[in-house]
């Protein structure tokens, strides 16, 4: 590409980052106004500006703002966007809490994963045979389980941040179930897409899990304290996040994005392991927080929904039985983890109140749910129907998460809530 070319692409780019920010922006400030976290206005800013809505009402305007040629730039931005983010919500977290927890991490965890599995089992027949007969039947299987099961770590770690709820007992359980499932959940989409594309393999499974295992293992009891350390050596009263400790903490932060991505767990796990080994130094949390946040969740995350939203098209669905399948995916979802998870926390002695908010949280499926969604049509393993209802699904879980944390919220967390 030569430089003018180059200098009319980055004119475009830039061009639609400015409308991206300025519709995340008011659309974020439109959910609060109606008790709804950032997130979901953003999100529905995405769809906005996708084929969706833009696209339906003015095809022309939207090819002409979002043309092929500048994806690839977008979908850069929105994978930084997100690993950075990813670090941020591991770095934010106090896992201090959960040595007296860890049998009720365990529980919800397990219970978040094999309720929505054995949802999926239940319909996953009957959607197969009504909508999508032509698809391979282990394949589909295996993924409608998987999607009904994902979380979505980002926006849980989004919501908890917003409502002050970041570093309490309550996040601190809700976030690393999460963490334990969307790892679980991610390795099994891997294994699904092997199975589709060239079959199961064992070893590989093995692989992962061993990998992670050991990555986690190293960044915690040998990286973490490392790196806490030369912060402290480093830092002064006048740079609380020295150039050189902030260089070295970027190339540690992509390495373990890059041995995660090696293992096929997808980069932004490297990212959110790397931020819970430092999560104890809170100086450290802090002078990041200052110097970071703000430009990662206005400037860089919406662009990853957007991303989404013009990769993602909501069609009307076109009959009764369409509906009655969109209401099923929905039922067994919400059944499936926030009631499997609801148990859990209960078998394990917490209350009816804090069982049922870890329960909301971790329904809540947004992006990381519509990435599995679209890979899964990718695959072939979605039709275009089953594909909407899916969407549907991810967006309304998300949607559902903030009015029920504030109606079942215990009265000790109540008073950490900001005041709108």
């Amino acid at each position: 590409m030569n430089p003018t070319a180059i200098e009319g692409h980055l004119k475009l780019v830039l061009l639609q980052w400015m409308v991206i920010i300025a519709v995340a922006w008011v659309m974020g400030r439109l959910a609060r106004k109606v008790g709804q976290p950032l997130a979901v206005g953003e999100i529905a800013g995405g769809l906005l500006l996708g084929p969706s809505v833009l696209g339906a009402l003015w095809p022309e305007g939207m090819h002409g703002l979002f043309p092929a040629e500048t994806q690839q730039s977008l979908q850069l931005l929105a994978k930084l966007g997100l690993i950075l983010l990813l670090f941020q919500v591991g770095i934010e977290f106090d896992f201090g809490h959960l040595a007296s927890r860890s049998r009720t991490v365990t529980a919800v965890s397990l219970a978040g994963i094999i309720a929505p599995m054995l949802g999926g089992l239940l319909i996953g027949p009957w959607l197969h045979r009504t909508f999508a007969p032509e698809t391979p039947r282990l394949g589909f299987q295996l993924f409608i389980c998987i999607a009904l099961s994902i979380s979505a770590l980002p926006i849980m770690g989004r919501i908890l941040l917003e409502l002050k709820l970041e570093r309490t007992v309550l996040g601190a359980m809700a976030v690393s179930s999460a963490a334990i499932d969307d790892v679980i959940g991610w390795i099994l989409l891997a294994v699904a897409t092997a199975l589709v594309t060239s079959g199961f393999d064992v070893s590989k499974l093995a692989f992962q899990v061993v990998g992670v295992t050991a990555l986690f293992i190293v960044l915690l009891k040998l990286i973490g304290p490392w790196l806490r350390q030369l912060w402290r050596k480093w830092t002064t009263a006048e740079q609380p996040l020295p150039p050189g400790f902030l260089a070295l903490l970027l190339i540690v932060l992509f390495a373990c994005c890059l041995a995660t991505a090696k293992l096929g767990v997808f980069s932004i796990f490297g990212a959110f392991l790397l931020g819970v080994a430092l999560h104890q130094e809170t100086g450290l949390v802090r002078a990041w927080r200052e110097k970071f946040a703000d430009f990662v969740l206005v400037a860089l995350v919406p662009i990853f929904f957007t991303n989404t939203g013009l990769r993602t098209e909501i069609g009307a669905l076109q009959n009764s039985t369409a509906w009655l399948g969109c209401a099923a995916v929905m039922a067994v979802a919400v059944v499936g983890k926030l009631g499997g998870c609801w148990l859990g926390a209960r078998l394990t002695g917490q209350t009816n109140r804090e069982a049922a908010c870890v329960g909301a949280l971790m329904n809540t499926r947004a992006l990381m749910g519509l990435v599995a969604i679209n890979i899964g049509l990718e695959l072939g393993l979605l039709t275009r129907e089953l594909f909407t209802m899916f969407v549907i699904m991810a967006l309304l879980t998300t949607v559902m998460c903030t009015p029920l944390l504030r109606w079942w919220l215990p009265a000790e967390f109540r008073k950490l809530l900001p005041k709108d």
